[in-house]
């Protein structure tokens, strides 16, 4: 009985180290979104289309930042929309880029 127990703890344990191994490269990347003046875009839409085919939509959390969930594409295009309105040029940002890891866009306003 004590050696089924043994058993199951290191396949559990196995299996969460596998799972934490594998899972960056399965991840998509960060995006941290400031505005021309520096500060964060706290609460901003953004809106990304993904290889002229797949359009996702995400809010930035209180320092800016959201997580793509994939990087399987070529390119990605990220449109941004402040809080209040305020549209930005978007930005076209390939999906090696995105795959390196925590990627810093600071914005153009559109007018």
């Amino acid at each position: 009985m004590k050696d089924l127990k043994s058993m199951k703890l290191i396949c559990c344990v196995t299996f969460l180290l596998l799972a934490l191994m594998v899972s960056p490269c399965l991840a998509g990347g960060g995006v941290q979104i400031s505005y021309p003046d520096g500060s964060t875009a706290a609460a901003a839409s953004v809106r990304i289309l993904v290889d002229n085919k797949y359009e996702f939509e995400f809010t930035t959390d209180d320092i800016g930042y959201f997580l793509f969930p994939t990087n399987n594409f070529s390119t990605a295009i990220v449109s941004v929309k402040s809080p209040d309105g305020t549209e930005f040029i978007p930005v076209t940002l390939p999906s090696a880029i995105m795959a390196s890891g925590d990627t810093a866009l600071v914005l153009q306003q559109l007018n």
